[in-house]
Protein backbone atom coordinates (compact mmCIF):
# COMPACT_ATOMS: atom_id res chain seq x y z
CA UNK A 1 0.00 0.00 0.00
CA UNK A 2 1.49 3.52 -0.85
CA UNK A 3 2.27 6.06 1.74
CA UNK A 4 2.69 8.68 -0.91
CA UNK A 5 1.43 12.17 1.09
CA UNK A 6 0.18 13.75 -1.88
CA UNK A 7 -0.16 13.20 -6.26
CA UNK A 8 2.89 15.56 -6.84
CA UNK A 9 1.88 17.42 -9.96
CA UNK A 10 -1.50 17.63 -9.36
CA UNK A 11 -0.87 18.88 -5.82
CA UNK A 12 1.04 21.91 -7.17
CA UNK A 13 -1.86 22.42 -9.48
CA UNK A 14 -4.35 22.74 -6.75
CA UNK A 15 -1.73 24.16 -4.24
CA UNK A 16 -1.86 27.12 -7.10
CA UNK A 17 -5.22 27.30 -6.62
CA UNK A 18 -5.30 28.45 -2.99
CA UNK A 19 -2.07 30.70 -3.49
CA UNK A 20 -4.36 32.59 -6.04
CA UNK A 21 -7.38 32.50 -3.56
CA UNK A 22 -5.34 34.16 -1.03
CA UNK A 23 -3.22 36.39 -3.68
CA UNK A 24 0.28 35.80 -2.54
CA UNK A 25 2.78 32.99 -1.70
CA UNK A 26 3.77 35.45 2.03
CA UNK A 27 -0.56 35.61 2.85
CA UNK A 28 -0.86 31.96 2.40
CA UNK A 29 2.31 30.77 4.30
CA UNK A 30 1.51 34.05 6.84
CA UNK A 31 -1.79 31.92 7.32
CA UNK A 32 -0.90 28.47 7.48
CA UNK A 33 2.00 29.30 10.08
CA UNK A 34 4.91 28.01 7.64
CA UNK A 35 7.93 30.10 6.14
CA UNK A 36 7.21 30.96 2.34
CA UNK A 37 10.32 29.21 1.22
CA UNK A 38 8.23 26.15 2.46
CA UNK A 39 5.56 27.43 0.01
CA UNK A 40 7.68 27.71 -2.65
CA UNK A 41 9.49 24.16 -2.16
CA UNK A 42 5.82 22.63 -2.45
CA UNK A 43 5.60 24.35 -5.57
CA UNK A 44 9.04 23.46 -7.16
CA UNK A 45 8.15 19.36 -6.20
CA UNK A 46 11.10 19.78 -4.10
CA UNK A 47 9.49 18.44 -0.87
CA UNK A 48 5.47 17.89 -0.08
CA UNK A 49 3.76 19.22 3.49
CA UNK A 50 3.78 17.37 6.25
CA UNK A 51 0.10 15.93 7.05
CA UNK A 52 -0.63 18.64 9.98
CA UNK A 53 1.03 21.42 7.36
CA UNK A 54 -1.63 19.93 5.06
CA UNK A 55 -4.69 19.95 7.62
CA UNK A 56 -3.46 23.57 7.77
CA UNK A 57 -3.86 24.46 4.55
CA UNK A 58 -7.15 22.80 4.33
CA UNK A 59 -8.38 24.66 6.81
CA UNK A 60 -7.33 28.46 6.12
CA UNK A 61 -8.28 27.49 2.55
CA UNK A 62 -11.23 26.36 3.56
CA UNK A 63 -11.13 23.03 1.05
CA UNK A 64 -11.36 19.42 2.21
CA UNK A 65 -8.08 17.52 3.15
CA UNK A 66 -9.48 14.82 0.62
CA UNK A 67 -9.65 17.27 -2.33
CA UNK A 68 -6.24 19.02 -1.60
CA UNK A 69 -4.48 15.46 -1.17
CA UNK A 70 -6.59 13.61 -4.02
CA UNK A 71 -8.44 15.97 -6.20
CA UNK A 72 -10.76 13.34 -6.04
CA UNK A 73 -13.09 16.01 -4.59
CA UNK A 74 -15.02 18.78 -6.71
CA UNK A 75 -14.32 22.00 -4.76
CA UNK A 76 -17.01 25.66 -5.70
CA UNK A 77 -14.42 28.35 -5.94
CA UNK A 78 -11.27 28.99 -3.93
CA UNK A 79 -13.04 29.02 -0.66
CA UNK A 80 -15.94 26.52 -0.44
CA UNK A 81 -14.44 23.17 -0.66
CA UNK A 82 -17.49 21.01 1.06
CA UNK A 83 -16.04 18.51 3.87
CA UNK A 84 -19.22 15.85 4.02
CA UNK A 85 -22.52 15.43 1.80
CA UNK A 86 -25.83 16.23 2.83
CA UNK A 87 -28.85 13.93 2.13
CA UNK A 88 -31.71 15.16 3.94
CA UNK A 89 -31.23 15.16 7.80
CA UNK A 90 -28.17 13.23 7.36
CA UNK A 91 -24.24 14.24 7.11
CA UNK A 92 -22.19 11.67 5.59
CA UNK A 93 -18.54 12.33 6.89
CA UNK A 94 -15.71 10.57 5.17
CA UNK A 95 -13.55 9.43 7.58
CA UNK A 96 -9.93 10.46 7.26
CA UNK A 97 -7.24 7.35 7.87
CA UNK A 98 -4.11 9.86 9.40
CA UNK A 99 -1.90 7.85 11.37
CA UNK A 100 0.49 9.28 13.58
CA UNK A 101 3.95 7.88 12.72
CA UNK A 102 6.59 7.05 15.52
CA UNK A 103 9.06 9.79 13.68
CA UNK A 104 9.06 13.22 13.12
CA UNK A 105 6.30 13.34 10.52
CA UNK A 106 2.54 11.46 10.30
CA UNK A 107 1.98 10.20 6.78
CA UNK A 108 -1.54 10.73 4.88
CA UNK A 109 -2.14 7.56 2.72
CA UNK A 110 -3.44 8.32 -0.95
CA UNK A 111 -6.15 6.69 -0.20
CA UNK A 112 -7.45 8.12 2.97
CA UNK A 113 -11.16 8.06 2.50
CA UNK A 114 -11.84 4.31 3.71
CA UNK A 115 -15.75 5.16 3.90
CA UNK A 116 -18.47 7.24 5.71
CA UNK A 117 -19.99 7.77 8.56
CA UNK A 118 -23.57 9.47 9.22
CA UNK A 119 -24.74 12.30 11.23
CA UNK A 120 -27.54 14.15 11.82
CA UNK A 121 -27.29 17.36 11.01
CA UNK A 122 -29.27 18.97 13.40
CA UNK A 123 -27.26 17.19 16.27
CA UNK A 124 -23.96 18.43 14.52
CA UNK A 125 -25.38 21.81 15.14
CA UNK A 126 -27.27 21.66 18.30
CA UNK A 127 -24.98 19.83 20.21
CA UNK A 128 -20.91 20.50 18.34
CA UNK A 129 -22.18 23.88 17.61
CA UNK A 130 -20.65 23.19 14.35
CA UNK A 131 -20.98 23.72 10.83
CA UNK A 132 -20.47 20.16 8.80
CA UNK A 133 -17.70 21.70 6.66
CA UNK A 134 -15.70 22.68 9.29
CA UNK A 135 -15.32 19.49 11.27
CA UNK A 136 -12.79 16.35 10.07
CA UNK A 137 -13.40 12.80 11.17
CA UNK A 138 -10.16 11.22 11.99
CA UNK A 139 -9.14 7.31 12.94
CA UNK A 140 -6.68 7.98 15.63
CA UNK A 141 -3.86 5.29 15.92
CA UNK A 142 -1.88 4.96 19.20
CA UNK A 143 -2.65 4.68 23.32
CA UNK A 144 -1.57 8.04 24.50
CA UNK A 145 -5.00 9.30 25.50
CA UNK A 146 -6.48 5.93 26.50
CA UNK A 147 -8.99 5.46 28.07
CA UNK A 148 -10.75 8.61 26.86
CA UNK A 149 -9.75 8.08 23.21
CA UNK A 150 -8.46 4.67 22.64
CA UNK A 151 -6.73 3.38 19.36
CA UNK A 152 -8.80 3.13 16.56
CA UNK A 153 -11.34 5.77 17.76
CA UNK A 154 -12.87 7.97 15.80
CA UNK A 155 -13.00 11.85 17.08
CA UNK A 156 -14.27 14.97 15.18
CA UNK A 157 -12.39 17.73 15.32
CA UNK A 158 -14.21 21.56 14.73
CA UNK A 159 -11.28 23.40 12.11
CA UNK A 160 -13.43 26.72 12.84
CA UNK A 161 -11.25 26.50 15.99
CA UNK A 162 -7.38 26.99 16.34
CA UNK A 163 -7.04 28.32 18.90
CA UNK A 164 -7.35 27.67 22.78
CA UNK A 165 -10.34 28.60 23.71
CA UNK A 166 -10.95 26.20 27.24
CA UNK A 167 -9.41 23.37 28.91
CA UNK A 168 -10.11 20.21 26.05
CA UNK A 169 -8.95 17.89 23.99
CA UNK A 170 -7.31 19.33 20.76
CA UNK A 171 -5.95 18.63 17.44
CA UNK A 172 -2.06 19.81 17.33
CA UNK A 173 0.46 20.24 15.38
CA UNK A 174 3.53 18.46 17.57
CA UNK A 175 6.86 17.94 16.31
CA UNK A 176 6.21 18.32 12.67
CA UNK A 177 3.08 15.85 12.82
CA UNK A 178 -0.16 15.43 14.21
CA UNK A 179 -1.74 15.10 17.91
CA UNK A 180 -4.27 14.81 19.91
CA UNK A 181 -3.45 15.85 23.58
CA UNK A 182 -5.62 17.17 26.32
CA UNK A 183 -4.70 21.16 26.97
CA UNK A 184 -5.05 22.87 30.47
CA UNK A 185 -4.20 26.38 31.06
CA UNK A 186 -1.99 26.92 34.27
CA UNK A 187 -1.97 29.69 36.87
CA UNK A 188 1.36 31.51 35.14
CA UNK A 189 -0.29 31.52 31.92
CA UNK A 190 1.70 28.80 30.02
CA UNK A 191 0.22 25.69 28.91
CA UNK A 192 -0.21 21.92 30.33
CA UNK A 193 -0.05 19.68 27.72
CA UNK A 194 -0.62 15.81 28.75
CA UNK A 195 -1.74 12.88 27.34
CA UNK A 196 -4.42 10.98 29.65
CA UNK A 197 -2.71 7.96 29.76
CA UNK A 198 -0.50 8.10 32.80
CA UNK A 199 2.62 6.03 30.84
CA UNK A 200 3.26 9.83 28.88
CA UNK A 201 4.51 12.65 30.57
CA UNK A 202 2.84 15.63 30.42
CA UNK A 203 4.58 19.13 29.15
CA UNK A 204 4.27 22.15 30.21
CA UNK A 205 4.73 24.76 26.91
CA UNK A 206 4.58 28.26 26.39
CA UNK A 207 2.06 28.28 23.52
CA UNK A 208 0.68 25.50 21.45
CA UNK A 209 -0.46 24.92 17.39
CA UNK A 210 -3.83 24.28 17.33
CA UNK A 211 -5.22 23.01 14.25
CA UNK A 212 -8.71 22.53 15.87
CA UNK A 213 -10.96 21.31 19.13
CA UNK A 214 -12.27 17.72 19.26
CA UNK A 215 -15.75 17.94 20.08
CA UNK A 216 -16.93 14.33 19.87
CA UNK A 217 -15.25 10.78 20.00
CA UNK A 218 -16.53 7.76 19.28
CA UNK A 219 -15.38 4.07 20.21
CA UNK A 220 -14.61 1.59 17.87
CA UNK A 221 -15.66 -1.48 18.91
Amino acid sequence: MSTTLVDDAAFRSRLTQVIHSFGSVVSLATAVGVSDNAIYKWLAGRGQPSVANLVALARVARVSVEWLATGSEAVHGAQAGARAAEHGDFIFMPRSRIRFSSGREGMLRSEQVVDSVAFRAEWIKRVLHAEPRDLILIEVVGDSMAPTVEDGDLILANLAEPRFRQDGIYLLRHDDGLAVKRIQRRPDGKMLMRSDNPKYEAMVVASVKIIGRVVWIGGCA
